[in-house]
Order: structure tokens, then C-alpha cells, then sequence
């Protein structure tokens, strides 16, 4: 059994996105795909899973499995045949919780409740997530709710699977272990494709690597594999001594993710001007700590933001110095076109004068940015929606700036610039950045401290494993 794409072509406005691409993945084979942002990864896998044209754009060319026209294919039969995992996991789910996602999504194959039951379980087990069956997904990391993704599109059954940056917020530990799993998958028979910006522990389990660039596939020989791959090291961060006042004090605080308490701190300070890096495993509660911070999420016991009490700050006014980059980028869009939110952010600016029209220019040519000004924001790759939020928070300029997974789906040459540009931009105005990763390979060279959560405890913390 084989899916084959032939001659493909997808356009968008006549722009080529796909352009004359062939391509084969035969049940059993664990395919890995590299490639830039916008290099048209997403639109490629989409398209093998049959949502084109309806996603919109013009499509030529076959996409088959054993001679039946997937693009043809009604979704019910498609379904059994062929499952995509969606870059950002929000739009894979209809329904409020696990369980009721689940039996929604299996009983549109018409299994029966047994057989619905049986499925639920062995896909949550499969990914870790035994416990979760009952859990909102509004109480789920950014992590979490990719290994529920992952799980549902198992339990679907079908014979392709095509995951999308699927280990984009997953702590390192949950990415080994499901890396092994799709190798054991693939063993058992299943045809597997990843969309990946992070090659690490790929290379011993996949059976081919394909890089995409301006719409076409290239395969690289196994002889070239280690020119990619790279080993975790572990590097340490030494923070600087402070005697100046703290930015933030914890005392006694106390944070909770509906019945589950994420955060239970004794003491901690946050200083002025620096950029600090905090980890943690999927789910401990790191964008529920940033979200406090914010003002956007209540909480028990003391935490204090320039001598006053952040439950006492008015929301307005706590938001003019305050920032909080949404782990997914779509939903911190307002307007429709890239120029509207450039424009809006520009004319929003506390450092208009720093941020002319030039140097925001500049930035978009380094961030590969350019030419986009007419295109809707939601027709943006997943790595050109972040790295354009990422431009339109930094333009903004509050004094402290929450970056929750700002390098989730970009490629190695994004994160250098985007790693620059967060670096430039903190040093020249004096902001206050805290960062949230799993990628740390490269964020350790420009951060100044690490805080790690210990348990249901944040503490600063030397080493880092990249």
C-alpha cells in the first residue's frame, strides 16, 4: 500500500506553493521532512490528506493510496485511509473534553461503544496520557494537547499519518519517547510522515529524509543524515548578581489550573532588564504562570509587581507595561492582512521612535517576511505567523514582555534571527523577557539567568540540557 502524490501543483493566487512535486510513502515507512518556513511543508501535507482544494488555492496533479483519488475521496472513507495532525493542535479538536472529542470523532466512523471504549484507551496509553480522558482542553498545555492530538488521530485507524510539527511544545523527555513510538508504528505498518524543524533523534528511526524547498522535494542520502543531527549537551547559564530592587516577588503564591495546583512558591524575585529563561515538563504549569503574571489568571497568596499587588494593578493600565506572547500565534491576530496589524502595532508603539519605518522594514526582509503585506495573516505558514507575531509584541514594546514558546515550528535560520531580534531588541530598550522553550539549543547564548520548576517550585538554576 502506497500514497503517492504525482505532478502536484498547489497555488495560491498563482503563486506556486507545491510546484510539480512527486513523492511515494509506502506503509511501514517513517518519513522525516525539513525545510524553511513557508518552504510549503504544511500546504504539502494538507494536500496529501485531502484538504485541498477545500482549504482554498488551485490544485493539479494525483494524490492517490493504491490507485483511489484521495482528493476525490468522500471524508468519511478518507478518513480510514489517511489522518493529519495539525500544526497547531487547537484546530484538530471540536469538542470540549478528551472523552467527548473522542467518542465525537469515532463515532463518525460508526464504531460501536465497546469498540469507541477500546479505541480511547489504547491510543491514550500509547501517548502517556492514560488519565486524561476526562480533562478539558481548556486546563491542557501547549504540550499536552498535542500528545491528545496525536493520540486521537491514532484511534481514527487509518492506514497514513501525517504530523505537522508535532513535537513543537513537547518537553524533551515526551519527544524521545514519542519518537520511539512512531518507529514502533511504522514497524507495525503504518505509513508515517513528520513535518519537523528539529531533526534530533530522528535519525536512527526514520527510513527516509526528504528536504522541502520552494515547493519541491529533495532526498537526502543516508551518508548526509549526520550533517544534521546533533547531540544533547548539558550548558551553564550563571545569572548575574542583582541589588537593585525586584520587578516581581513571589511570596507564598499559590497557582491553580482548575482542581490542580501548578504553582506553589515560597519566595522568589524577578529583576528589571533581564531575560530569563524558564523550563519544565509538559503540563507543570508554565503558560499558566505567564498568564498570571499577565493578569490573566487568578491566584492565592502574594504577587507583587513594582511594590504593588497585581490583583490591585486596573487591567488597562497593567496591560499598557505588560505583554504575553500567545503559544498560538493565530489567536493573537486582530486584523486580516499583515500591513492592518503592522500598522496598528506601529501607530500603538511606546517606542515609536525607535521602531520607524525603516527598521521595521529591515526586520521583515531578516525575518523573510516581505512581499506578505496584502496576504491575510491566516494564510501564513505556521513559522511566518509566529515570527510575525513575535515582530508585531516586540514593535508594541511593553517593559516586560512573556514569550510562551516564541521558536515552536521554526526552522534553524528563523531562530537565529529570531533569537537576534529578541536579543537586540531587549538590550537597546531595557525590557524585562521571560522566555518559555523546550528549544534551548540556541536561546541558552543570549539569556542572562534559567528558572526551573522543581516539582510544584520555580528555582533559579545553572544547567541547562540542550
Amino acid at each position: 500500500m502506497a500514497l503517492t502524490a504525482k505532478n502536484l501543483t498547489v497555488a495560491y493566487h498563482d503563486h506556486a506553493i507545491i510546484d510539480q512535486l512527486n513523492f511515494d510513502l509506502v506503509a511501514g515507512q517513517l518519513t522525516l521532512l525539513m525545510g524553511p518556513s513557508g518552504s510549503g511543508k504544511s500546504t504539502l501535507l494538507k494536500t496529501l490528506a485531502g484538504l485541498f482544494p477545500q482549504y482554498g488555492g488551485q490544485v493539479s496533479g494525483e494524490v492517490t493510496i493504491d490507485e483511489a483519488d484521495v482528493l476525490a475521496m468522500p471524508a468519511h472513507d478518507r478518513a480510514k485511509k489517511v489522518a493529519l495532525l495539525f500544526q497547531n493542535p487547537d484546530d484538530q479538536f471540536a469538542m470540549p473534553t478528551v472523552r467527548e472529542e473522542f467518542i465525537f470523532a469515532l463515532e463518525n466512523l460508526e464504531l460501536s461503544p465497546s469498540e469507541i471504549d477500546d479505541k480511547i484507551a489504547w491510543s491514550l496509553a500509547k501517548v502517556g496520557l492514560t488519565d486524561f480522558i476526562d480533562r478539558a482542553f481548556v486546563t491542557l498545555s501547549g504540550g499536552e494537547l498535542q500528545k491528545v492530538a496525536l493520540a486521537e488521530i491514532l484511534a481514527l485507524g487509518a492506514d497514513f499519518l501525517l504530523l505537522d510539527e508535532p513535537f513543537a511544545a513537547i518537553d524533551q523527555q515526551s519527544r524521545v519517547d514519542l519518537q520511539v513510538l512512531l518507529k514502533q508504528l511504522s514497524q507495525e505498518g503504518y505509513g508515517i510522515v513528520v513535518a519537523d524543524h528539529d531533526p534530533a533523534g530522528y535519525f536512527d528511526k526514520i527510513t527516509a529524509f526528504y528536504q522541502v524547498v520552494d515547493g519541491a522535494l529533495a532526498l537526502v542520502a543516508k551518508a548526509d543524515w549526520s550533517q544534521y543531527d546533533y547531540q544533547k549537551q548539558t550548558v551553564i547559564v550563571t545569572a548575574s548578581q542583582q541589588d537593585s530592587m525586584p520587578l516581581y516577588r513571589m511570596d507564598n503564591l499559590r497557582i491553580q489550573n482548575g482542581e490542580r495546583l501548578v504553582l506553589n512558591q515560597d519566595v522568589l524575585s524577578l529583576y528589571e532588564g533581564q531575560l530569563t529563561l524558564i523550563t519544565g515538563p509538559n503540563g507543570v504549569g508554565k503558560s499558566s504562570l505567564f498568564k498570571t503574571m499577565a493578569h490573566l489568571h487568578d491566584y492565592q497568596g502574594s504577587l507583587v509587581y513594582q511594590d504593588k499587588e497585581v490583583s490591585n494593578w486596573k487591567k488597562r493600565r497593567y496591560y499598557q507595561e505588560v505583554g504575553l506572547l500567545f503559544q498560538s500565534a493565530s489567536e493573537q491576530f486582530i486584523n486580516i492582512t499583515v500591513e492592518e496589524e503592522l500598522n496598528q502595532v506601529r501607530k500603538n508603539s511606546r517606542q515609536q521612535d525607535y521602531w520607524t519605518e525603516d527598521r521595521v522594514s529591515a526586520w521583515l526582509t531578516d525575518l523573510n517576511l516581505t512581499g506578505l503585506s496584502d496576504r491575510s495573516v491566516y494564510t501564513l505558514s505556521g513559522g511566518q505567523q509566529k515570527k510575525l507575531q513575535l515582530l508585531l509584541m516586540l514593535i508594541i514594546a511593553p517593559k516586560v514582555l512573556f514569550l510562551d514558546e516564541p521558536l515552536a515550528g521554526l526552522d534553524e535560520a528563523s531562530v537565529a534571527v529570531v533569537l537576534r531580534l529578541i536579543k537586540e531588541t531587549q538590550v537597546t530598550l531595557g525590557l524585562t523577557v521571560m522566555v518559555v522553550s523546550h528549544q534551548t539549543r540556541d536561546l541558552v547564548k543570549i539569556v542572562d539567568q534559567h528558572i526551573a520548576y522543581q516539582g510544584t517550585a520555580l528555582a533559579y538554576q545553572q544547567e541547562v540540557l540542550v
